[in-house]
């Protein structure tokens, strides 16, 4: 059984914006077809909000990357907060 993978699509830009505030969402997705087994993954602000419909496998694997990410993040973090300068 191979491992399972989620194929994102993404716009990769060389500047990045300016960081505004923003929101993520997470809930069940509940429609006549669905019935509450998607998950809704929900991304924006108050002008603009970015929806992704994900199966319960598909929101795992993002949910595993992420911590993964997060671990990986938390142990190479050796800068030092620059508030305290």
């Amino acid at each position: 059984m191979s491992e399972p993978a989620l194929d994102l699509e993404t716009v990769i830009r060389y500047n990045r914006p300016t960081a505004t505030d923003g929101s993520i969402q997470v809930s069940t997705d509940r429609t006549e077809v669905t019935e509450g087994s998607r998950v809704l993954l929900g991304f924006g602000d108050d002008h603009e909000v970015t929806y992704a419909v994900l199966t319960p496998s598909e929101a795992q694997t993002v949910a595993t990357a992420l911590e993964q990410a997060a671990e990986r993040a938390a142990a190479a973090d050796t800068l030092e907060d620059p508030t305290n300068e």
